[in-house]
């Protein structure tokens, strides 16, 4: 698949039983019954408009009176995601250097709180990192 060239941000708002989508950048406005739909006659409008295939063309939804919650949201998965990686580095880090002065695999699962399975999987995968 192409990877989208141009991008555009669509303002979304429920009108009844349908979505109601706006690209103002574009002056366009166009309907859809599920989210999914919006994305894809927004698109479409837009390809439509561009002269461009649609494979070109990327929206980012917006929804009119919860966009502050939404960016929180997704701020919050991001920030959680970053948190495990930096987690998943320091558990193998610890591993590591517990294994290096000797530690057992169950001593290394009680200091770190994790299951001495935990422990193996890690340290199995910090072998194959190095």
């Amino acid at each position: 698949m192409s990877r989208a060239q141009h991008h555009y941000e669509a303002w979304c708002e429920r009108d009844g039983r349908a979505w109601s989508v706006d690209v103002p950048e574009l002056r366009i406005h166009t309907f859809g019954h599920t989210l999914s739909d919006t994305e894809e006659m927004a698109r479409d409008a837009i390809a439509s408009l561009l002269d461009l295939p649609i494979e070109l063309v990327s929206v980012s939804l917006h929804v009119q009176g919860v966009e502050d919650e939404l960016v929180a949201a997704r701020e919050a998965r991001k920030a959680r995601s970053q948190a495990a990686e930096r987690e998943r580095e320091a558990l193998g880090k610890a591993v590591a250097a517990l294994r290096e002065v000797g530690a057992s695999q169950r001593d290394v699962a009680l200091l770190l709180g994790i299951s001495h399975q935990r422990v193996s999987q890690i340290a199995t995968a910090t072998k194959t990192a190095v």
